[in-house]
This record gives C-alpha cells, structure tokens and sequence, in this order.
C-alpha cells in the first residue's frame, strides 16, 4: 500500500435500514464464512493499516456490529471504531467525516455492502486522490439505457458511450469533501454517493475504472449470485 495510506481515514457507511432486503439486516448475512459487512473490511485492512477506521452503523445495531467483529475478525476488530450515524446516508457519513483525526488528510467511504471491494481498488482510488482530488471507482454502462418517465414510457435513449456507474470505495481529499458538505448541508436533496456532493458544489470529480465485479448487496438474490464469486477468491 502507498506510504500515505496512514494519512487515510475509511469510513464504512453500515447505516442502511435494508428495506429492499427483507425483514432482516443484509449486512449481518453469511457470506462464505463471514458476515457481509466484513468482508470490505477483511480485504482493506490486510493490506495496510489507516490513520483512522470508522464503521458507521444504526445505534440499536452497535453491539450486534462489535459482536460480529470480535468473533469474525478479531485480528482486525481493534483498528475498527463503531459509530452511531444519522437518518440518512449523507448523514451518516457526515458524522464519521466529523469523528475522524485531523491527522486524516484523505477520505475513503466504502459501502459496507459491497464485498469484493479490493485493497488493490482502494489504492487507485486513493492515488487519484492524491493527484486530482477524488478517485470514484466506477465501470463503464455496456447496456443499452433508456430514460423514461414513472410509468415506463421512454424519453430517449443515452449515449452509454459517456454513461458511468459509481461504486465504492470513494476517495476524496478531506478538504474538499469537507467543502462539499458545507455547501450542501441545508440543500434538500437526496444524495446518493459523495461524488454527488462535490458535483453540487461545482467541483471536479475524477472517476478510476472498474472492470472487475464489485456489486452491491440490494436484495436475496444479490447474495446468492455472488457467492460464487466469492468462493473462487
């Protein structure tokens, strides 16, 4: 891992209430002998250790989440602090920007529910951090996509040539997603990714391509087609 990684502080955002999953929380189920949210967790840490790593997660959760890293990584569970996040995912980061040191320079903020997220990615994103500000994994759209309305009647079809997807992890310069945030903190709107705070408050974002399969874990039938996947690692 690069020599700046310990100016690095990861935050995992495990806050999500899981709705389209079911009745029980997807980050909490098995993945090839671990729960699914330490997965990101077990491939980043092996590969270095950061200033700082903050898992954010629901407050009624915090003891689950300590319980299942003690057990499942307990190697690794001491570099991990646990911390309440908010209503929302913006929120929910904002509060583990908050917590960081100040001795973070840069920011990574992970989904807890994308599991073969590599440290090998998380790299690359870090050093495009470094040199343009961001790194926003990604993978280019290889469908065709259509734009259409509520009830499915099509607008157009876009050009996919210039069509990303975004992932995690995410890494920014503190500073400017410190920016981003003051400047978006009263806007009411619903950001899905950090990558879209700084485009809110006009400020460049720079994508580092994906090509292998880093899915995110959304509904049951996710977990099982990644298992395979998994399994061959």
């Amino acid at each position: 891992m690069s020599n700046f990684f310990n100016q690095l502080g990861l935050i995992i955002a495990a806050g999500g209430s899981s709705s389209r999953f079911g009745n029980s929380n997807k980050l909490f189920q098995m993945l090839n002998g671990l729960p699914l949210f330490c997965h990101c967790l077990n491939n980043f840490l092996t590969g270095g250790t950061p200033e700082a790593c903050l898992l954010v997660v629901p407050e009624d959760c915090q003891n689950h989440f300590q319980g299942q890293l003690n057990q499942y990584l307990p190697s690794l569970a001491s570099q991990i602090q646990i911390l309440t996040g908010g209503k929302t995912r913006t929120a929910s980061v904002l509060a583990g920007l908050n917590a960081l040191p100040e001795s973070c320079r840069y920011v990574a903020v992970q989904d807890a529910a994308r599991p073969l997220s590599s440290a090998a990615l998380l790299q690359r994103c870090l050093l495009s951090a470094q040199h343009c500000g961001s790194g926003i994994a990604a993978h280019r759209m290889s469908d065709t996509i259509k734009q259409a309305t509520s009830d499915g009647k099509v607008l157009q079809t876009l050009d996919r040539n210039s069509l990303w997807a975004a992932e995690t992890p995410q890494v920014f310069q503190r500073e400017l997603l410190l920016k981003a945030y003051q400047h978006c903190l009263d806007a009411q709107k619903n950001f899905t990714d950090d990558a879209q705070l700084l485009e809110e408050a006009g400020i460049p974002t720079q994508l580092v391509e994906n090509s292998q399969a880093n899915p995110k874990i959304t509904f049951p039938e996710d977990l099982a087609a990644l298992l395979p996947l998994v399994s061959n690692r």
